[in-house]
């Protein structure tokens, strides 16, 4: 490729000057074939075969039995204490019922390079008697053995007993102390869908130190424990293979489902333990269910861990019931480019701050946390240098409104046949009849360099509800702050533009100034806008603005075409003196090519100086809005 390039440029040395350019495109054909297969060979290739499927292995059947024997009922298992299953209970309530758990969630987001530092605090709460139980098991009355899990929203009440223990000497999930020997629970700090990999993951307890996370197996542990207790709930008995076949089929789909890894499977199938566990009530051979809201539960937390997978953490138990946990991660965000349907303009943008490097602090975060508690803060804290420019939702009004349309229907429903008043009688504060309306704000924006999105009581999606299925996205834009890389951008192009018009101007009158130190001058505006722009590797993901960039190129490329034109006009080469043709004057200047050179400098220089001047207005417009709210002033006089 490199000799026909060279044959390209150089050509033949003799011959017919048709046969020379035939040749010449030959060769150009043949390059670009060349170019064409050594690119799709070394780099389409690699990249297509990297992004295929991973082949995933479905677990054996005998894996399931023994997970299902391990949490069985015989006359080798022996019940565990009420600590035990108020562990289960609360496992099961921050799976199924997040925001009976947690009462506030503050999701903080540091950009990197490429990176986002994920740090999530989460602030919990549980009922004083499950940490009796919990901290005083052997306490814990005759009266009080069977727990009740609190019901969320409309979803019945079900009265939880303690769970089984395991198999065999298999160790159980919920009987983990922690490093000092204390009662613990077992909390899911995170709830990821299967195959996504969570990066650097740190769980902290409320003093900075680490958290132990159960295992995969001890995890599977736990969720089979607290299916078969959720059996024992429905049927009022310890179910046994003998006489509940039908529970223990459900069971055993239920655990495959759980069970099973990431993969591409029929919808159907991937539904098919937690219907199961659904229709179970519905059967004609076996006993009776004497509680329905058990297989309903079950249903349901079977649904979510099959396309979900929990990370559970054994945090300390407190006294008084509350607790704080957080947890940290890398984030790698995926880049979306814009498309053509928001026009070209765009197009171009987006790929032209790819290719010059300057793409600027702007991120979609998902509410996907906001619904699982009861208060939610989204924190973005970026790097010094820039401020909020843009902070928006724009599918966030019509969601909220989607659900609170859905919640007074169903309270207008319920007030014609006086179902409010018993439900607030009967203290159902989270059921649709009593739920209040979604609120959220957003942190005025006043040129500071983070975003603040806050909001309660933030509705959980539903599938069957139009526009209310999907969880908005909020996405956050920020600027440079004055001066920045656009000063600089400024600063080079306005001497750029007057060092070309002040030589261009005397180049055009007298073409050999009998000095060489014009062509010196003219150079020093491309140094200075390539160390200015690209000095070294970029360590934060805002170095520099696309405008700035294609400023300080612009820049560049008219110094040296002034530099070389101006050793054309020395050297008097008729090929480029098109004064001789055209008789046009520009800012005094003779020459056509140096007044063309000079308007594009100048044009250059005036751009980006507007966009200075209109860039620092909108940060003084920010940064001077009153606050009505007090607080600290920054005094410029």
């Amino acid at each position: 490729m490199a000799a026909l390039f060279i044959f390209i440029i150089a050509g033949t040395p003799t011959g017919d000057a048709s046969l020379r350019w035939t040749a010449r495109a030959l060769a150009g054909v043949l390059l670009v074939l060349l170019l064409v297969w050594h690119t799709r060979r070394r780099y389409y290739l690699p990249q297509t075969k990297s992004h295929r499927p991973t082949k995933v292995w479905r677990l054996p059947d005998y894996q399931v039995n023994i997970l299902q024997r391990s949490a069985g009922h015989s006359n080798a298992l022996t019940r565990l204490n009420e600590a035990d299953s108020a562990r289960a209970r609360i496992f099961t309530s921050a799976i199924i019922f997040p925001a009976s758990v947690r009462q506030r969630i503050t999701e903080r987001y540091e950009p990197g390079q490429r990176t986002l530092m994920q740090r999530v605090t989460i602030d919990a709460q549980l009922s004083p008697r499950v940490v009796r139980k919990i901290l005083h098991p052997d306490e814990v009355s005759a009266a009080e053995r069977r727990l009740t899990v609190p019901a969320q929203r409309s979803e019945p009440s079900v009265e939880f007993p303690p769970p089984h223990g395991a198999e065999h000497g298999v160790p159980t999930a919920s009987a983990i102390p922690d490093s000092n020997g204390q009662s613990v629970i077992l909390f899911p700090v995170l709830v990821p869908l299967k195959g996504e990999m969570v990066d650097n993951l740190r769980v902290l307890a409320a003093d900075g130190s680490a958290l132990p996370i159960l295992s995969y197996r001890q995890y599977l542990q736990l969720v089979a424990q607290v299916l078969r207790t959720m059996l024992d709930i429905a049927y009022g008995r310890d179910i046994s293979a003998e006489t509940h076949g039908e529970a223990f089929k459900a069971e055993q789909l239920a655990l495959r489902a759980v069970m099973r890894r990431a993969e591409i499977i029929d919808k159907d199938d991937d539904d098919s333990g937690s219907h199961e566990l659904s229709i179970v009530a519905d059967a004609d051979v076996g006993p009776e269910v004497v509680n329905e809201a058990a297989l309903t539960l079950a249903a349901q937390l079977v649904k979510k861990l099959t396309s979900h997978y929990a990370v559970v953490a054994a945090v300390p138990c407190p006294p008084d019931g509350r607790f704080v946990v957080s947890y940290e991660r890398m984030m790698t965000p995926a880049l979306e480019l814009a498309p053509l349907s928001k026009g070209i303009l765009n197009w171009m943008k987006a790929r032209a701050r790819l290719v010059f490097g300057s793409r600027p602090v702007d991120f979609a975060i998902s509410l996907d946390s906001a619904w699982t508690t009861q208060s939610y803060h989204l924190v973005i804290d970026a790097q010094d240098g820039v401020f909020v420019g843009v902070q928006e939702s724009t599918d966030l009004l019509e969601y909220l409104t989607a659900h609170w349309n859905r919640v007074k229907g169903i309270r207008k429903k319920r007030a014609r046949n006086g179902q409010v008043q018993q439900a607030v009688a009967r203290g159902e504060s989270s059921t649709e009849a009593t739920t209040p309306p979604p609120y959220y704000r957003f942190r005025r924006r006043a040129g500071q360099r983070y975003a603040h999105f806050y909001t309660r009581f933030f509705p959980e999606p539903i599938e069957e509800l139009p526009r209310g299925n999907r969880v908005p996205e909020v996405r956050f834009r920020f600027y440079e702050v004055p001066p920045g890389s656009v000063f600089r951008a400024v600063i080079t192009g306005c001497a750029a533009a007057l060092l070309i018009w002040l030589i261009g101007f005397v180049a055009s009158r007298k073409a050999d100034p009998g000095t060489d130190v014009p062509a010196f001058l003219l150079v020093f505006p491309a140094v200075a806008a390539a160390w200015l722009g690209f000095d070294g590797q970029p360590r934060r993901l805002l170095e520099g603005t696309l405008a700035a960039r294609i400023s300080l190129v612009t820049t560049a490329l008219c110094s040296i075409a002034a530099s070389g034109l101006f050793m054309v006009y020395k050297a008097n080469l008729l090929y480029f003196r098109w004064d001789n043709f055209f008789d046009m004057r520009i800012l005094g200047i003779k020459s056509l090519a140096w007044s063309g050179l000079t308007l594009v400098a100048i044009l250059n220089a005036t751009s980006i100086g507007y966009i200075y001047l209109a860039r620092s207005w909108e940060f003084m417009h920010l940064s001077s809005r009153p606050n009505t709210f007090g607080g600290p002033k920054e005094i410029v006089d």
